[in-house]
């Protein structure tokens, strides 16, 4: 099962430590009440802004690995790299102070300030668990909040639009199966039909997560799983094709550590693997994600990201997928099968 909190109960934090040792998802209420009306409002924004046509959107498209902003259209991402590419299309914007002018989406004028407050508020929300989980491991106060202050977080905005069975290509769902790549992930859902499952950790059975409204989904990502010496736990997830007539319209928030912090063991527990930087972790799980025969938003091709051969077998002990070698194929090989 995956568990409801009340963020506010009194015995949340243990709550929080049964949900991450074992499940790695909850689902959470009261996070976010005084400002219900703004993410009302932004919800309304954001379909608007997928409602614009594909070319428009392009002229903000994705940056590739190294940014991680902009807009990618359906298809162009495969989070679970062997399958076909995702049934679903995204925005990625950051905080102000690494978001480039360029990749601001202009049709509509209140975007871009709306954005910048939503990401302002979804950083608050996230210090606050991280607050907690430094309760839960009687970590000094502020000793993971500070690793994250400068941070490579990351919002997204997912449209998974409506999709003619027929069209839809074998294995291909509106998102693969993954483990998130960073700390930890909070989830806005606004109008869900359904369609996010986590997998059974014991029996490999995939679970339905509830959908309460004015909720968040907060999950555990590799890194954070990592740090913890493996007590909290990254699960596999994935966005199945529940109901393709209805869209589907989601809000991710990727927290992420500071570039150049260590990624090691903050329990009093022997260490199960070796520090590693963040920031050398994070491009290369994203650049297994992205096609590298996409076309950019600047008229360029494939990637810019040069792939690290010790990160490469560092990042593999957290891959979902049992076999690296899988990934030797090419994506157009993989297309054809």
């Amino acid at each position: 099962m995956i568990p409801i909190i009340d963020f506010h109960d009194k015995n949340a934090e243990q709550q929080m430590y049964d949900a991450y040792t074992t499940c790695g998802f909850a689902v959470f209420t009261h996070t976010h009440d005084s400002w219900l009306s703004e993410f009302a409002d932004w919800g309304q924004i954001v379909k608007e802004y997928f409602a614009l046509p594909t070319e428009v959107k392009l002229k903000n498209g994705y940056s590739g690995v190294i940014d991680n902003v902009g807009y990618s259209g359906i298809e162009d991402e495969r989070l679970t790299p062997y399958m076909p590419g995702d049934l679903k299309e995204c925005y990625n914007w950051v905080s102000p102070d690494r978001m480039q002018e360029k990749y601001w989406p202009t049709d509509i004028p209140e975007f871009k300030p709306m954005a910048q407050k939503i990401e302002r508020i979804t950083r608050m929300i996230a210090h606050e668990f991280l607050y907690k989980f430094e309760n839960i491991f009687k970590l000094p106060h502020g000793t993971l909040v500070e690793k994250h202050i400068d941070g490579s977080s990351t919002m997204r905005l997912i449209h998974y639009p409506v999709w003619e069975n027929d069209n839809v290509k074998k294995n291909q769902i509106r998102g693969g199966e993954h483990t998130d790549y960073g700390s930890l992930t909070l989830l806005w859902r606004f109008d869900d039909p359904g369609g996010l499952q986590v997998q059974d950790r014991q029996t490999d059975e995939w679970i339905d997560a509830p959908y309460i409204e004015n909720s968040l989904v907060l999950n555990v990502a590799d890194m954070f799983a990592r740090w913890s010496n493996d007590i909290l736990k990254s699960s596999n997830h994935r966005i199945i094709n529940t109901d393709l007539t209805k869209p589907r319209y989601t809000m991710p928030f990727f927290l992420d550590p500071g570039r150049d912090v260590m990624i090691e063991n903050f329990t009093d527990q022997p260490s199960i693997y070796p520090p590693i930087k963040s920031y050398d972790y994070l491009k290369w799980r994203l650049s297994l994600s992205y096609d590298p025969t996409i076309r950019r938003g600047d008229g360029t091709y494939g990637d810019d990201y040069a792939e690290d051969l010790d990160i490469r077998k560092e990042g593999f002990q957290h891959l979902p997928f049992a076999s690296p070698d899988r990934l030797v194929l090419s994506r157009l090989e993989i297309d054809k099968k």
